[in-house]
C-alpha cells in the first residue's frame, strides 16, 4: 500500500468527463480514475481551498467526525470490481483508549466510500490517503520518463492538452513517447479511441 496525492485534475476531451489523476508517492506512477462533475467541482474547490461562509457536505462529515469523537486516521482505495473502484475510510474512536485498545477493543471503525469522497476529504483533513499495491500494479499508468525534477508548471502545461484516454493507451504501449503526447501531429479523431480506454471503465463509485 502507497501514500498518494492529487496531481491533477482533467478533462477527457473524448467524453467530456473529469478526471482526478493521483500520483502515487516515490513512485513514477499516475492513477486516473474518472469522476462526476459535481464531484469534480467540489474537488477542485478542495484543491484551491476556497472559502464558503457556510458548510458544504463535505464540512460537514469532517465536523460530525469530530464531534462524535471520532478522528480520520487514513482513506484507503483498495480494490476494483467491474470496472468500478471501492474505497473505505478508517477512523478511530477516540473514546476508546489506549488500555482498552490494548486489552482487546477494537477502536477502529471502517466506512465504505466514494474515492472521490475519499479524496475530497483527504484534501481537507490533510489525512493520508492511500492506494493498495493491486490497484497499482493493475491500473496505474508508469511516467518512465518524468523526471523528479521537472518543473510543475511544465507538467500543467503538459495535462492542459491532455486527451486522457488516448495519453493512457500511449503510456501503455510506448512510454517513451511520453514527451511528444500532446502535440497536434500526434492527436487522432474520437473514432479511433481504443475501446478500452472508455471512462465506463474507470468509474468512480
Amino acid at each position: 500500500m502507497k501514500r498518494a496525492f492529487v496531481k491533477a485534475l482533467v478533462l477527457d476531451k473524448v467524453s467530456n468527463t473529469p478526471v482526478v489523476l493521483l500520483g502515487i508517492e516515490n513512485t513514477k506512477k499516475i492513477l486516473p480514475i474518472w469522476i462526476g462533475a459535481c464531484e469534480a467541482s467540489v474537488m477542485a474547490i478542495a484543491i484551491e481551498k476556497v472559502p464558503f461562509d457556510r458548510p458544504l457536505t463535505h464540512d460537514l462529515i469532517v465536523t460530525l467526525v469530530s464531534e462524535l469523537s471520532l478522528r480520520i486516521e487514513r482513506f484507503v482505495i483498495h480494490s476494483i470490481k467491474d470496472n468500478v473502484f471501492y474505497a473505505k475510510i478508517v477512523l478511530r474512536d477516540l473514546v476508546v483508549s489506549e488500555q482498552e485498545a490494548a486489552e482487546g477493543m477494537n477502536p477502529f471503525i471502517e466506512i465504505d466510500a466514494r474515492p472521490s469522497d475519499c479524496i475530497i476529504l483527504s484534501l481537507k483533513t490533510g489525512a493520508p490517503l492511500y492506494v493498495t499495491n493491486e490497484i497499482i500494479a493493475t491500473e496505474a499508468i508508469t511516467f518512465e520518463d518524468l523526471n523528479e525534477n521537472e518543473n510543475e508548471e511544465e507538467f500543467k502545461k503538459f495535462i492542459e492538452n491532455l486527451d486522457i484516454s488516448e495519453f493512457k493507451k500511449l503510456l501503455n504501449d510506448n512510454p517513451e513517447n511520453f514527451t511528444d503526447f500532446g502535440s497536434d501531429e500526434d492527436s487522432q479523431d474520437n473514432d479511433e479511441q481504443d475501446n478500452d480506454n472508455n471512462p465506463d471503465d474507470f468509474d468512480d463509485q
